[in-house]
């Protein structure tokens, strides 16, 4: 194999020169295993709550079409995003919003079902200003609970939080509510985890697609359950501002690193070859950044 290695990466590159072929086989092996998933991101709310909005704001691209005049999801949209350009990535479920009619809803009640089943991991969008919550409680209560009840990751966004009232209180410069703005937007997240059968407060986000606000916390929130290598692919699909924020980038490295170590435990090495090799994927200084870019040398390193 004689593609070349920068020596900024704190020498993990230079580590795996060092293995034997048939260990460095398994270690590609096992990195392919880990990172050759597509998780599957279901994006699930009554129509015109901006699922589409949210969706493109997350993933830093128009994936989803958009219309401020009529229900643009009538057939769900299945977009593959692309690991910074690479073959693998995630696939995005963007749904049909329920709410249209009885008879559609009871078509999408089916659908949503099917979906469920194979989805990775669930967003259900909510609009700030909504008074009430009826249809998406009973959808989520008849259709989704069960599937949630079984440790599905799940989180509620309540989209458009800005227009929250008194909604001229929105800090622009700041993006971020104003004081009296934020109380209402908190009471209004107590009551939506109540409407969805006391769901945990730590799962229902207040968000805002227009204004980019708390995005960063949803994400998080959203893959808090999933396995680390579905989590770093997730992450790693996010706009590219997005995994700038801190929070993002130490979730990212974090998994990154659990999936190598884990990696590295299986081969048959010693333990000190083993104890060097988690050392130096950690990058040494620290550095989170350090970190991610190493994830990237060993991803492009094996050809993903």
């Amino acid at each position: 194999m004689s593609k070349h290695i920068s020596s900024d990466d704190n020498g993990f590159t230079e580590w795996l020169e060092t293995l034997p072929s048939e260990v460095k086989e398994k270690f590609k092996s096992g990195l392919n295993k880990a990172f050759s998933y597509e998780p599957k991101v279901a994006i699930f709310g009554k129509t015109g709550v901006g699922k589409s909005s949210l969706t493109n704001a997350l993933f830093g691209q128009d994936a989803c079409k958009i219309s401020d005049v009529e229900a643009c999801t009538r057939d769900p949209q299945e977009v593959f995003m692309k690991l910074n350009g690479a073959s693998k990535g995630i696939k995005l479920l963007d749904v049909p919003g329920i709410g249209e009619s009885a008879e559609r809803d009871k078509e999408y009640f089916r659908l949503y079902a099917e979906i469920l089943k194979e989805a990775d991991m669930v967003l259900w969008v909510l609009k700030g200003d909504d008074r009430t919550f009826t249809s998406d409680e009973e959808f989520y209560t008849t259709c989704m609970k069960p599937y949630m009840d079984k440790g599905k990751p799940f989180a509620v966004a309540v989209n458009q939080v800005d227009k929250i009232e008194p909604f001229r209180e929105w800090d622009v410069a700041n993006c971020k509510p104003g004081s009296t703005q934020e109380g209402n937007i908190a009471k209004k997240i107590i009551y939506v985890a109540k409407q969805f059968g006391d769901l945990p407060v730590s799962q229902v986000i207040p968000v805002s697609a227009n204004e980019k606000y708390n995005l960063d916390k949803l994400i998080l929130t959203l893959v808090n359950k999933l396995p680390e290598n579905k989590k770093f692919i997730t992450m790693n699909n996010m706009d590219e501002k997005l995994q700038e924020r801190e929070e993002i980038k130490k979730e990212k490295a974090n998994s990154f690193i659990k999936v190598v170590h884990e990696i590295i435990d299986a081969l048959p090495i010693p333990e000190l070859a083993k104890s060097a090799g988690k050392v130096l994927v950690e990058a040494g200084s620290k550095i989170v950044e350090s970190v991610v870019s190493v994830g990237r040398k060993v991803l492009s390193f094996f050809g993903f």
